[in-house]
């Protein structure tokens, strides 16, 4: 067994107290992805209680402290413009940043869309916030399950159906399986149009400001992944592709967020994955896993092996000018199953949910 520790930027620690737990002592904010039934059915409350019902299954040592505020957001609206999910999210942020929530820094958690509304939000911080609250809005890190910042081609399928373009018969019932209900021509598309990847990756500026972004991306098969993956570019975990989830720069087909590690843990060189030039400023993959699904990350779900992706210390130490302490065990297996070759994953991932080896992967 190895334990290896990688100071990156802006110093994460375990902090325990009593059941609870904080990230590098400081606050947490949680924000959800995208819920599909808000299209065709507009939540009354702004998606409140399904934005909470959203981390039932997390950790609750995060989700129950005291020091953990969770934002909502409703699908049917678009992310920018006059009561958009931007402006949503600002109002929300208000009394939380005047408690002094984020004075001393605070972590973001994010999956899915929450990936794309948060980078959106920071980087308008000051129109949405104001001066005064925008300056008290100070993040250590955002940690992105599963990120949505690059869009996904579902979106593109979706949008399509409701403007009445016909992509053909399998495809039409794919996407009705994928979002649960009946579409209609002319329905409003909500975020499915900030989700499309020619929209996302104009909505998700390159990361400024400078806040260091730790990506989690997997290929695992939800239910209707059979009918999806088909329709996404590279590998994905049913919903979002990996040069999304990944943070990469571009959406090229990717079967890896790093070159020297396969997403099953296999240590080897993988030509399909971004360079780490290839990446979004300041996004890191950190953890990945090849049977995890898309919506797995954020429930009371274990068994699934995961590797610790963060590679090319010497990049990554003269690249950031802070400390984040990553603090990961891990061990090696030379797999019989595969001629002996080697494989790295995560001690004891198997037997833990994703929050928990979140909380388990910071010092």
């Amino acid at each position: 067994m190895k334990k290896l520790k990688l100071m990156l930027a802006v110093a994460l620690m375990l902090v325990a107290t009593g059941s609870y737990a904080q990230l590098a002592g400081e606050n947490v904010i949680l924000i959800q992805g995208f819920l599909p039934w808000h299209i065709p059915l507009p939540p009354s409350d702004n998606g409140q209680s399904d934005g909470i019902a959203y981390w039932d299954g997390f950790d609750s040592a995060i989700k129950d402290s005291p020091s953990t505020k969770i934002l909502y957001w409703p699908s049917n609206k678009r992310l920018p413009g006059a009561g958009g999910i931007a402006e949503l999210i600002a109002t929300q942020l208000q009394p939380i940043l005047s408690s002094g929530h984020c004075d001393n820094d605070c972590i973001i958690i994010t999956h899915s869309t929450g990936d794309l509304v948060m980078r959106y939000v920071i980087a308008n911080k000051m129109s949405l916030l104001g001066s005064t609250l925008a300056n008290r809005f100070k993040v250590a890190a955002v940690i992105d399950m599963a990120g949505a910042g690059g869009g996904t081609e579902l979106a593109n399928y979706g949008v399509d159906v409701i403007n009445g373009v016909n992509h053909g018969a399998d495809i039409l019932e794919t996407l009705l399986e994928f979002l649960g209900y009946d579409l209609e021509i002319g329905m409003n598309p909500g975020v499915a149009i900030d989700l499309q990847p020619s929209v996302a990756r104009n909505t998700a500026v390159n990361n400024i400001p400078a806040i260091p972004r730790l990506r989690i991306a997997a290929t695992g098969n939800e239910l209707y992944g059979f009918a999806t993956h088909p329709l996404i570019k590279g590998s994905d975990d049913s919903v979002v592709p990996l040069h999304s989830a990944c943070g990469a720069a571009y959406d090229g087909s990717f079967d890896s967020c790093v070159q020297d590690l396969r997403i099953d843990g296999r240590v080897t060189s993988v030509s399909k994955a971004p360079s780490l030039n290839q990446l979004y400023n300041y996004h890191y993959p950190l953890i990945m896993s090849e049977k995890m699904a898309h919506n797995e990350m954020q429930a009371n779900k274990d068994g699934r092996d995961m590797t610790f992706a963060l590679s090319g210390a010497d990049h990554y130490n003269s690249s950031l000018a802070k400390t984040i302490g990553v603090d990961v065990e891990y061990h090696t297996v030379y797999a019989w199953w595969d001629w002996f070759r080697e494989y790295r994953y995560i001690t004891n991932a198997d037997d833990k949910t994703m929050g928990r080896v979140i909380l388990d992967s910071f010092e």
